[in-house]
């Protein structure tokens, strides 16, 4: 059944009669026979009654036009705004971010809402990820960890890559570690983890150290602002700190020593719920970082460029 035999029916009703329709849409008069008689065989009813002098509907073939004008109607509206939206898209997005992630999506955000300027983002800080999702309506979230519900689409951005950092004024002042062992001697600060867990057994690809602390806090802004600030030394994301370190005002401790969590990932529902504007939002998440991260040979480290 096509859509276009459906509008047909409805214009040979409304001019009434076979003749008008063809005239009126410029094909033959047989060809709109046919297809009538094509439909009615499909549908398995009659909905028009022929005779020489007019052309009358059927009890059947009257509710059935009167549920098509409606159908056709919406169909044909859907139909302009799809692809009005593909010229101009339009629409609210809602986006949740976990601490520190804004770091690195900030200017693809930024050049994304130049190329679609009708299109509206409203960011939530989440502090659990995906799991937000359902409880603020987000139409994505970044999240890094395991992603164990399976109603959800998780797409890998990058390796989450964390090392050691202090400022140089901190160096300055309390000396350089040599070695994980030296972190004893040095005023460390830790994390604690949105689960409540003290995020202070670090293990890295060369070795782990238990840190006993005097200072933790569950807010990574606040623990990178106090490294910044000179107060200790601290485990932070490679992407949050990379500007810092190329500015010489944030040292990496020890090169050699990083620690690899998970991946950063994208995580939605599935793309049949998602709105246009949301869809073309992932797309372009998904597109600009894996480019950033082609020409950065695998290193996030500059902005999008939109």
């Amino acid at each position: 059944m096509r859509i276009d035999d459906l509008k047909l029916f409805l214009s040979v009703v409304e001019l009434g009669g076979f003749t008008s329709a063809a005239d009126a849409l410029n094909i033959p008069r047989s060809n709109v026979s046919r297809r009538i008689k094509d439909l009615e065989t499909e549908l398995n009813a009659k909905l028009l009654t022929r005779t020489t002098r007019r052309l009358t509907m059927t009890p059947v073939g009257l509710e059935y036009y009167n549920n098509l004008q409606h159908i056709i109607s919406q169909l044909d509206q859907t139909h302009e705004q799809i692809r009005t939206q593909s010229h101009q898209p339009v629409g609210n997005i809602k986006i949740g971010l976990l601490n520190d992630s804004d770091i690195f999506i900030h200017d693809i955000i930024k050049c994304f809402l130049t190329r679609y300027p009708k299109i509206n983002i409203e960011l939530h800080l989440s502090s659990v990820g995906y799991r937000d999702i359902l409880n603020y309506g987000l139409d994505a979230s970044i999240h890094i960890g395991d992603v164990i519900d399976n109603s959800f689409v998780a797409r890998t951005i990058m390796p989450f890559t964390r090392k050691l950092y202090a400022s140089r004024e901190y160096v300055a002042r309390h000396g350089r570690p040599a070695s994980l062992a030296d972190l004893h001697h040095h005023n460390v600060l830790v994390t604690r983890l949105p689960d409540g867990q003290l995020d202070n057994k670090l293990t890295f690809n060369h070795g782990e150290i238990l840190i006993n602390s005097r200072m933790i806090s569950n807010s990574s802004y606040y623990i990178r602002h106090a490294v910044s600030e000179g107060d200790g030394i601290a485990v932070l994301p490679e992407l949050t700190m990379r500007a810092q370190v190329e500015s010489g005002a944030i040292i990496d401790l020890l090169p050699e020593y990083e620690t690899t969590l998970d991946n950063i990932w994208l995580v939605y529902p599935s793309r049949k719920g998602l709105s246009y504007a949301a869809r073309l939002f992932i797309d372009y998440v998904l597109e600009e970082v894996a480019l950033l991260l082609k020409e950065n040979g695998g290193i996030l480290g500059r902005s999008g460029n939109g």
